[in-house]
């Protein structure tokens, strides 16, 4: 009996500019998963913004405690370590959550992938914009410590605020476009990514300072990090008169190349998406 030979199946390549063109005709759709992630954290208004807070407030109170408890001083930093440990964990949580977020939304719409027309990516967007609110209300718990625990808020704040998040934006987006990629390609990694994620808390500068670390690769490391970029960037914005734009670019220029790396990759396997899933 002859051998059957494999089938080859030739895509064809789509440009990037109608890519483009229609993740913008589409986004009705792109809409439609906001509205619907929103709808239900925030069913039960008051749960749901209790559960935007609760995770970065627990981390808080964690790391809070066994700090004081091992006796470690905390004037380290230039502002109340309360407020800089904040500041921290509300870069940090948004990141997860855009990360996580994609993962759990390629997989809990694996079937109307399979079913549907329409741009995945989609699926990566949708939690960003939802993290965005997330984000903007622990803000607002920033900015109520900061006032009560009498810290003077520049007039420049908002600017720093904003170059903060325009720093996190693109990194985050690009890591989730990564994650997905690789939850797609091996199933195992949908159990490691979590777990490096919550990792990143000690190697980030969440609860110690960048001006204390002595190893330069570390300080190499920090410098070309647009995730510990959106953080200082953030914690500056309480003091005028630090303005440094040197490592803004490397942060920008970092943040930017995560973004092209996770948005290609994703984009390559978009095409087979359904047949992997």
């Amino acid at each position: 009996m002859p051998s059957q030979k494999p089938i080859r199946v030739i895509r064809a390549k789509q440009p990037f500019s109608d890519w483009l063109k229609r993740l913008w005709q589409r986004r009705e759709t792109l809409w439609f998963f906001v509205w619907k992630d929103l709808k239900v954290q925030y069913q039960q208004p008051i749960f749901g913004l209790l559960w935007s807070v609760f995770q970065p407030l627990i981390y808080f109170a964690v790391i809070l405690s066994v700090i004081r408890f091992s006796g470690r001083t905390t004037t380290e930093t230039q502002m109340p370590f309360e407020l800089y440990l904040l500041c921290g964990l509300a870069i940090w949580n948004f990141t997860t959550s855009v990360i996580l977020g994609g993962m759990s939304s390629m997989q809990s719409n694996a079937g109307l992938v399979t079913k549907a027309s329409f741009p995945r990516l989609y699926l990566i967007l949708s939690p960003l914009i939802k993290s965005l609110f997330d984000l903007a209300i622990v803000l607002v718990i920033v900015l109520v410590a900061a006032i009560s625990m009498k810290v003077q808020i520049p007039l420049l704040f908002p600017v720093h605020l904003l170059l903060s998040v325009l720093l996190i934006l693109p990194v985050s987006f690009g890591f989730a476009c990564i994650s997905a990629t690789l939850i797609v390609w091996n199933r195992h990694f949908r159990h490691a990514i979590p777990i490096l994620l919550y990792a990143t808390i000690f190697v980030l500068p969440i609860f110690y300072s960048m001006d204390k670390i002595e190893n330069q690769w570390l300080r190499f490391f920090y410098h070309f990090n647009p995730i510990a970029g959106a953080m200082e960037v953030l914690r500056n914005g309480f003091n005028p008169f630090i303005w440094n734009l040197n490592p803004m670019l490397l942060w920008s220029i970092s943040s930017i190349v995560v973004l092209i790396i996770g948005t290609f990759f994703f984009r390559r396997m978009e095409q087979t998406l359904a047949d992997e899933l």
